[in-house]
């Protein structure tokens, strides 16, 4: 039979494993909201030791202590006070508990879908006045039929793509890069940052929508867990 403290050791071994398995974002957390470490500083995190009295941590070549006030008085009650200690931790941050970890691409939903493309086309085509004139395929094909608009989209279409599309959407995916870093803790370091920000910045809004589709989903997930 295990003596105490072999049973003690292997359940500080098992909660160590599992925080830096399966709540490394916690662990981030704790020494963002605790250790006033950056979301840079804290990708190398993970846990260390876990005591009656304090956590220990690695970050960024450093060790970082976060004590327990007041001690637990079993490791039983490790559960309850790292779930506390992380949600203090969002509200310091002002973060949300939802980690966005994947992207969703426009064509799951075909307006979205529509909205990307037609984006895509807007500015690969609208620039080039030499696209919608006389001797181009477009034009040849199709355009012939209304002459009036497409000498009208030469003339006006780079002044639509520079003035227009790239500071709109340059403003939205400024504003989803701060979202995503401030909300949920990404950064352009992690793949997941830039796919939704440049998915952004090519369709606009439509790329806001899904990662709100996405955010409410996980939502929802986590409060039926709870029931």
């Amino acid at each position: 039979m295990a003596t105490p403290d072999a049973q003690e050791d292997a359940a500080r071994q098992r909660i160590i494993k599992h925080m830096n398995a399966d709540h490394l974002d916690s662990v981030r957390r704790y020494l963002e909201a605790y250790a006033k470490k950056s979301i840079l500083q804290t990708r190398s995190a993970q846990m260390t030791d876990i005591s009656l009295n304090e956590m220990k941590f690695s970050c960024n070549g450093q060790q970082h202590v976060i004590a327990f006030d007041p001690p637990m008085k079993s490791l039983r009650e490790a559960r309850e006070r790292v779930v506390e200690l992380d949600k203090d931790a969002l509200q310091i941050l002002g973060r949300s508990d939802v980690s966005v970890d994947k992207y969703i691409p426009p064509y799951v939903k075909f307006g979205h879908y529509w909205n990307f493309t037609q984006c895509v086309l807007a500015y690969v085509l609208l620039p080039y006045p030499f696209v919608w004139q006389h001797g181009s395929v477009l034009y040849d094909s199709f355009l012939y039929r209304f002459p009036s608009f497409a000498n009208l989209i030469a003339s006006v279409g780079w002044y639509v793509v520079v003035f227009i599309m790239l500071p709109l959407h340059f403003v939205e995916a400024g504003f989803m890069a701060r979202r995503l870093r401030i909300k949920h803790g990404l950064i352009p370091l992690d793949g997941v940052w830039w796919l939704w920000v440049s998915s952004c910045f090519i369709e606009g809004v439509t790329a806001k929508w899904r990662l709100d589709g996405l955010v409410e989903q996980k939502k929802k997930e986590k409060e039926a867990k709870k029931h």
